[in-house]
């Protein structure tokens, strides 16, 4: 009877410590993911690029693509409007995002932890969404 409670017990741990193993939700690969989020009115285009290894993004990469002028836009982008101050003032606030939101998720590795941040909604926006899309194409199911 001892014998059968023993096998019963070491049974029930090896099953528990079963469901207990952390279960890989990602498959190793290189992602790309893009979004235009709720500006699809707009030529801009968040571009993610990520690769996973073992469950852990490794490397990752995030744009925002002009597809209208096939441009990258960065520091330079504020000159095609030297013309009005406020959207001078914003491009400068949205290329900050940009860096702000990929150091963040580059450090945290979480979507959760990168908070928008005054002035860069929309990076932040295009950011998230175009990241989304990637994961869903990583995602183990």
């Amino acid at each position: 009877m001892k014998k059968t409670h023993f096998l019963l017990l070491a049974l029930v741990i090896a099953f528990s410590s079963l469901a207990l193993a952390p279960k890989k939700h990602f498959k190793d690969g290189i992602y790309k993911g893009e979004s235009q989020s709720k500006y699809a009115a707009e030529p801009y285009w968040g571009q993610v690029s990520l690769e996973i290894k073992n469950d852990t993004i490794s490397s990752f990469t995030f744009l925002i693509i002009d597809k209208e002028k096939n441009e990258v836009f960065g520091p330079d982008y504020e000159k095609h409007f030297k013309d009005n101050a406020l959207y001078v003032d914003q491009c400068r606030h949205e290329v900050k995002g940009i860096k702000t939101y990929t150091d963040a998720f580059i450090k945290q590795k979480n979507m959760a932890q990168v908070d928008a941040i005054t002035g860069a909604t929309w990076s932040y926006n295009l950011f998230k969404d175009a990241l989304n899309a990637a994961l869903e194409k990583a995602y183990e199911k």
